[in-house]
């Protein structure tokens, strides 16, 4: 057992250089260094951490589980109830407090069952095709001619009724084609020194506000999925077929990128059946259809959507505190996962990271002051539906002016979204956690974890603690082949993981949440959210 308190050794940082790389005018370097001398790091800690989760980590078997047993976890699924019922008995193993928290209705429970799609003329092919989340299954196969509408361009009553007999068909290509062009970058990219100094560097600018939202003006569009849909099939359409969007990246090359439309109300029309097709597979009926030769498929999708539990569910797990025990620390990231793959690098990568970081603190025996609290979150994909309904219930209404006494005792969030190696940390606004951070980090140096940008990061679940007035921080990592392979799409697999980035990346939040926990103070806060810096991920 590591005794609290032993070897908290001020660490004082290469301030001088240090701060110039993260853009700190000269000025600033005195009040600096006297903030980071006052910050301890307790090195045997961090030694024990190192050396139990750089020899003996157990990330990579927890990634396993989650995605090759579990996988892929679409938010309350059979698959995700599975992934969080043994996550929760896992991390009650390691002698953590752990249980299943309901966040709210999700509604139906989707699971895809079946997917077979064919090319069947004007010669044999098979498709590389996944069924979107929340459709209905065909009733049985539908085989026939294909005819191609793009719906994008649908978008009051007459545009529908004007399509008349161009949909009286079983089979409905509704994507534009799209042009596919070679992909002259590396295929896995980790961050530069020289692109991570550039983010560094980043200024203010006031006309880049993070914290504006689309104009609430905005009028509704005229038709809802349902109305186009109920029109489609009165014309005899039996499902309907499209391309993935590449979101960000060159993500094509067989590459199929699906999301859902979670969550899934019990108290609406399901969506009728759809496949999400690779483009290359797409692009070719197309074509042929553009040059008048016919193209015939047969697809079958067999989906389960079950109502016998509409309620989705958070892991949350206590690692208790000592004098401070009613102040808390959390680590999470979100469970859920986007269903081509098996969700391994968004985000069983960052559930494995949390349940290991908590296994490292209980292995070195640690005893932290504050309460270390780990959430593996449930709908993230779905609009951060967990982590939202969680700060909601726990630490009181975002708009509410008076909080709970829970909202002061939170002290910092740290979350994990992704699989890319720790390289440095996100200040969301908040300049004074820098000197922090900058003391945290030295031990890490030589592991690649040391550099401070200034500007924010969004769309995970630091950003439901950062909408509620907490401090909640995202990491910086290598984007590996996230952005033109893995996000979202069918190659969102296991094998894309790399073991020494999920050991580091356990070790060092173990480290900065064990740290977080042994503070006099609670960690400083600042609004994160609307302060004009740029948005990385």
């Amino acid at each position: 057992m590591i005794a609290r308190g032993v070897n908290r050794m001020p660490v004082l940082v290469a301030l001088a250089a240090t701060l110039a790389a993260c853009g700190v005018p000269a000025g600033e370097e005195d009040a600096g260094e006297a903030a980071a001398s006052q910050e301890t790091v307790d090195l045997d800690v961090v030694a024990a951490l190192r050396d139990e989760g750089f020899n003996r980590s157990r990330v990579m078997e927890f990634a396993h589980v989650l995605t090759d047993l579990y996988g892929p976890r679409y938010a309350n699924s059979p698959s995700y109830d599975g992934a969080a019922a043994w996550a929760r008995d896992t991390l009650a193993d390691f002698g953590l407090h752990a249980t299943l928290d309901a966040w709210g209705e999700f509604g139906y429970a989707w699971e895809n069952r079946h997917t077979s799609v064919h090319i069947t003329a004007p010669q044999y092919q098979p498709v590389i095709g996944y069924a979107q989340p929340g459709t209905r299954s065909t009733d049985g196969k539908v085989a026939g001619p294909v005819a191609a509408v793009d719906l994008g361009g649908v978008e009051t009553r007459d545009d529908l009724e004007a399509l008349g007999a161009r949909v009286e068909t079983s089979i409905l290509l509704i994507s534009s084609e799209r042009e596919l062009v070679p992909n002259f970058s590396p295929q896995a990219v980790r961050l530069s020194d020289e692109e991570l100094s550039g983010m560094a560097r980043l200024e203010i600018d006031p006309r880049n506000n993070p914290g504006q939202s689309m104009d609430d003006d905005e009028a509704a569009p005229e038709l809802t999925r349902h109305d186009i849909e109920t029109f489609l099939e009165r014309q005899g359409v039996a499902v309907l077929v499209e391309i993935g969007s590449t979101n960000v990246g060159p993500m094509d090359k067989g590459i199929v990128h699906v999301s859902g439309d979670g969550p899934l109300p019990l108290d609406e029309p399901v969506p009728m059946p759809r496949v999400v097709v690779a483009p290359e597979h797409y692009n070719r009926m197309m074509r042929l259809l553009a040059a008048g030769t016919p193209v015939e498929m047969e697809i079958e999708v067999r989906n389960v959507l079950s109502d016998d539990d509409p309620l989705d569910y958070n892991v949350i797990a206590d690692l208790p505190g000592g004098d401070l025990a009613h102040e808390v620390v959390m680590i999470g990231g979100h469970l859920d996962a986007e269903p081509a793959g098996t969700g391994a690098t968004d985000n069983a990568s960052g559930s494995a990271i949390v349940m290991e970081a908590m296994r490292l603190l209980q292995a070195a025996g640690l005893e932290p002051r504050r309460t270390i609290r780990a959430a593996l979150w449930g709908a993230e994909e779905s609009g951060l539906l967990g982590s939202r309904a969680y700060v909601r219930e726990h630490f009181g209404d975002p708009e509410a002016t008076e909080k709970p006494a829970a909202h002061a005792n939170l002290s910092v969030y740290f979350n994990v979204d992704w699989y890319g190696r720790f390289r440095g940390m996100y200040l969301q606004g908040n300049d004074a956690s820098r000197p922090i951070f900058e003391a945290w980090m030295e031990p890490f140096h030589d592991v690649g974890m040391s550099w401070i940008v200034p500007g924010n990061t969004g769309g995970t679940d630091h950003m439901a603690f950062l909408e509620a007035g907490l401090q909640g921080y995202q990491f910086i990592q290598d984007d590996l082949e996230f952005f033109n392979a893995t996000f979202h799409t069918n190659m969102d697999v296991y094998d894309r993981l790399i073991a020494d980035d999920l050991r580091q990346a356990s070790v060092i939040l173990a480290s900065f949440a064990y740290h977080a926990a042994m503070r006099d103070e609670l960690f400083p806060r600042a609004d994160g959210l609307s302060n004009g810096r740029r948005w990385h991920k």
